[in-house]
């Protein structure tokens, strides 16, 4: 159910790539995604590192998290993105109360973060003007 999945944070981009990449590289369960980890193997550099600069609580919650999207309990949330149109004096797409707008700067009050699907259902058009928003 949808609606009990956890979002998971404070995993770094190389983290998380090797997470979602982790079964497609050989690690078909949690157990041995956390064994590749604990042996520093191979493909595990990024969630090594996290694992070794842990405490104990930290591995934990971090085997806990593993086991959690290898169920699919728990993902990561969602790339963000402004759709930001280059060249005009209004080039930040947001969603006010009445409809979407440009506006000149970002600001509070307007929805100014969207995800892929999101720009997608106002325009897929305004992909190409899509900017990760970095955390």
């Amino acid at each position: 159910m949808m609606d009990d999945v956890r979002i998971l944070k404070d995993w770094t981009k190389d983290e998380r790539k090797e997470l979602e990449e982790a079964e497609d590289n050989g690690f078909l369960s949690a157990m041995a995604l956390i064994r590749g980890i604990c042996d520093d193997v191979g493909y595990c550099h990024a969630l090594s590192k996290k694992y070794y600069r842990e405490d104990t609580n930290d591995n934990n919650q971090m085997a806990k998290d593993i086991v959690d999207f290898y169920c699919g309990n728990a993902k990561f949330p969602e790339q963000k993105y402004y759709v930001k149109i280059p060249k005009i004096g209004f080039p930040y797409l947001v969603q006010a109360d009445d409809g979407m707008e440009l506006v000149r700067y970002l600001r509070s009050g307007y929805k100014e973060e969207f995800t892929e699907q999101e720009i997608k259902d106002i325009d897929p058009r305004y992909m190409v003007f899509a900017v990760p928003v970095e955390k």
